[in-house]
């Protein structure tokens, strides 16, 4: 008797994350997760506590602050470096090159920045898989509607500049943003297509 009461009272001390609830909980933590990854949206939590582990690992200590920090020493006039463009790239904008409206106002400070940053005394050569991945979101952000600004524009080939500078020599020929941003004008915003009227033919009633 003792027993079988105490078995009930453990069942009756289920959490509440217990059964169908907790399931649906999880499905619907999981589903917002693969939402975020798929469209490139940053998750707060998560990757800052995956980016928390990385640094304890010695990989990529300090993503976040340091894409937070080379910003704000963008935009107030400071240098930034090729390597902070891409954690800026990465945060700001993420693998979709859809970036924040407040980057996009802030891209010419941002290529200024790269410009000014270390290059005559301490241009170290990107590894390839940097330049690779800021060579594929530079090609992500020039065919951005934003793009087609001209100041943008310009900000951008001037980011594609510097980042064929750094690049090691292997990759300098095949870089995509080179020739993505080789016109010194951006492209035209693709015009409506002009209706066609057709003629309506009367056809006589022959019978």
């Amino acid at each position: 008797m003792g027993k079988a009461g105490k078995t009930g009272k453990k069942k009756q001390e289920k959490g509440w994350l217990d059964g169908a609830f907790g399931n649906l909980l999880f499905l619907a933590i999981a589903g917002g997760i693969g939402y975020c990854r798929y469209h490139g949206i940053q998750v707060p939590i998560l990757d800052n506590l995956i980016l928390k582990l990385k640094g304890s690992a010695g990989v990529g200590g300090g993503y976040v602050d340091e894409a937070a920090k080379s910003f704000s020493d963008a935009k107030a006039g400071k240098s930034i470096a090729v390597t902070d463009l891409l954690t800026q790239l990465n945060r700001y904008c993420g693998r979709r090159g859809a970036c924040t409206e407040e980057y996009w106002e802030a891209l010419p400070d941002v290529a200024s920045a790269l410009k000014m940053g270390p290059g005559t005394w301490d241009r170290k050569p990107l590894k390839k898989a940097q330049a690779s991945e800021i060579d594929e979101l530079l090609v992500k952000l020039a065919k951005r509607p934003e793009a087609t600004s001209l100041t943008t524009w310009k900000a951008l080939r001037s980011m594609s500049k510097e980042v064929f500078d750094v690049a090691p020599k292997s990759m300098k020929q095949s870089l995509a943003c080179r020739l993505e941003l080789e016109s010194a004008t951006p492209p035209t915003k693709s015009a409506a297509p002009e209706k066609v009227e057709v003629e309506e033919i009367v056809v006589d009633d022959l019978s």
